[in-house]
């Protein structure tokens, strides 16, 4: 059990950074954790443009699913993966 909370702790202040980086407002903040609670953060990336949140937060997570989808590239090169 108790390793099972680490995780959920550690990936609810994951969520919290992420939305205050992406500078979101309270309401889209909360729409966001309600998405990833519900369908995850993968979900959340690919359906970004039937978000309920403005414009700008909606290009503002499109450029952090580009940056965190770049990185991936390149440590799968590192790594001989690819």
């Amino acid at each position: 059990m108790t390793r099972q909370l680490i995780p959920n702790l550690e990936q609810e202040k994951v969520i919290e950074l992420m939305c205050e980086v992406l500078e979101l407002s309270d309401r889209s903040e909360q729409n966001v954790i309600e998405v990833i609670e519900k369908v995850g953060i993968e979900a959340l990336f690919n359906s970004v443009d039937v978000l309920e949140i403005e414009e700008d937060e909606k290009d503002r997570i499109k450029a952090l699913k580009e940056v965190i989808e770049t990185k991936a590239k390149s440590i799968a090169l590192m790594e001989g993966g690819l």
